[in-house]
């Protein structure tokens, strides 16, 4: 759905977390990069916004606005400055694994503690064709995280950290730092064997909070790119007004929109119950991921060699897309999981009562 499609109130939603991300995020995005972390002032209009809990039910002590709320909140943020969401957004991506949690007064436990900013948790897809090797972990280098969830085909598991996990260098999200280790000495707290659709489901939310994110990214390094081109004069005539390149622009507006429209549309699915959003968020990230790496990658090369430069937003936003392309197990186990259900799923265009 469009912004002009959505609830008055996630249209008012929208309106707030867009000057807040004009008016605080992008300007300060550099500053917060070289802290390694959002100022105090920024986390308290986050806050506000009740961005962990957004989508979270109210049985584990969250808003419960749904998924296309914090969807579109997400999107919006990222498009000021992504970089300190997955430090500022707890449990984030792994929220649909709490929902799912067979133990629920674990899952309320460990929620109570994230939403009160005291202990932080995240989501692992494991790569089963690597079974035996060091089990590694990227997240927030935030010393409060303590738990973290492994998702993989029907199985999940969670895991209680020995030890905090070693700070290391970050390569995208900076306001977020990066943390790194071994997870052998980590202690099994449950494991349970789910129906294969639940499992896409909770790897399906958390590829679904990355594409909400890469869409805000992507949109955001469009129309960076959009407005420099339409200055920058070459050959007697903008740059966006060069055949090539007004193509070029084109195709990724249109991407991102597709994107966007698959993500809300997949968070809706979630909020209405449908058995099939987890599939649906699937292929949404695989949009949306696609979309923002092609619409960073375009301006970075637009903008020549000021794409490379910290003077701009450009390369930042590139790296970020990047990033978010290789969570959840990246595109491999995407695409396992879609094919998992892909006969499943039923053609929307067939449904009882599709328009003709």
């Amino acid at each position: 759905m469009s912004d002009a499609d959505l609830p008055e109130e996630l249209q008012a939603l929208r309106e707030s977390a867009a000057r807040f991300a004009v008016e605080q995020l992008t300007p300060a995005a550099r500053a917060a990069e070289a802290a390694g972390r959002w100022s105090p002032e920024v986390l308290a209009v986050l806050e506000g916004f009740a961005l962990r809990g957004l989508d979270l039910p109210e049985r584990l002590g969250g808003e419960g606005a749904g998924c296309l709320a914090k969807v579109v909140l997400l999107e919006t943020l990222a498009g000021g400055d992504a970089g300190g969401l997955p430090a500022a957004d707890q449990p984030g991506p792994a929220a649909g694994a709490l929902e799912h949690c067979p133990d629920a007064a674990l899952a309320g436990k460990l929620a109570a503690e994230c939403l009160a900013g005291r202990a932080q948790c995240a989501l692992r897809v494991p790569d089963l064709e690597l079974a035996g090797a060091p089990a590694l972990a990227w997240t927030p280098s935030w010393p409060a995280m303590r738990w973290l969830f492994e998702s993989a085909g029907p199985r999940l598991r969670l895991l209680e950290l020995a030890a905090p996990l070693a700070p290391t260098a970050a390569l995208a999200f900076h306001a977020s730092g990066g943390a790194s280790g071994s997870l052998a000495s980590a202690r099994t707290l449950g494991e349970w064997t789910l129906p294969t659709p639940i499992g896409v489901a909770i790897r399906g939310r958390a590829r679904l909070w990355s594409a909400a994110v890469a869409v805000g990214v992507g949109q955001a390094a469009f129309d960076a790119t959009l407005a420099y081109t339409r200055e920058r004069i070459v050959f007697g005539k903008p740059v966006a007004h060069h055949q090539g390149n007004a193509f070029e622009l084109a195709v990724a507006a249109t991407h991102l929109q597709g994107a966007r429209l698959l993500a809300r549309d997949a968070a809706a699915g979630f909020d209405r119950g449908d058995p099939h959003a987890g599939f649906w968020a699937t292929q949404a990230w695989l949009a949306a991921t696609e979309a923002s790496v092609a619409a960073t990658d375009l301006g970075v090369q637009l903008m020549g060699g000021h794409g490379f430069l910290v003077d701009h937003l450009a390369e930042k936003r590139f790296r970020e897309a990047r990033m978010l392309a290789l969570l959840a197990g990246g595109r491999d186990a995407a695409e396992a999981d879609v094919a998992e259900l892909v006969l499943d799923v039923p053609d929307p265009l067939f449904a009882p009562g599709a328009a003709s």
